[in-house]
């Protein structure tokens, strides 16, 4: 398979999160940024971290400050080339994200 470049990479990366909700777009980006780390390709890494950067809501001030301290540490990191650290960091706060949302999506009373 031929790999994309520009244009289309952009087109395709468009349409495939068309239909994906906020939560399913937030792990996307977790994927992103821990493939990124794996493949030690900071170029991948830091760009997804930069967009869950943008993506924070400081309308929930304690919160989001501690998620930038931690997403900033990461790009540090991955900048730094330890990408084995970043990925972890990373790899856990999508695994508390998943967990938090599949929390969220139970009925009452379930699971409790």
């Amino acid at each position: 398979m031929a790999q994309m470049t520009g244009y289309a990479t952009s087109a395709y990366a468009a349409q495939q999160t068309q239909g994906m909700s906020q939560q399913q777009m937030l792990l996307q980006l977790y994927d992103f940024a821990v493939a990124g780390c794996v493949a030690h390709d900071g170029r991948k890494a830091s760009a997804a971290i930069v967009e869950l950067i943008a993506a924070l809501n400081f309308d929930y001030e304690e919160i989001a400050t501690g998620l930038y301290r931690l997403y900033e540490y990461t790009l540090a990191e991955v900048r730094a080339k330890h990408f084995d650290e970043a990925r972890k960091i990373l790899a856990g706060l999508r695994d508390a994200w998943q967990q938090a949302f599949a929390r969220t999506a139970e009925p009452a009373g379930v699971g409790g």
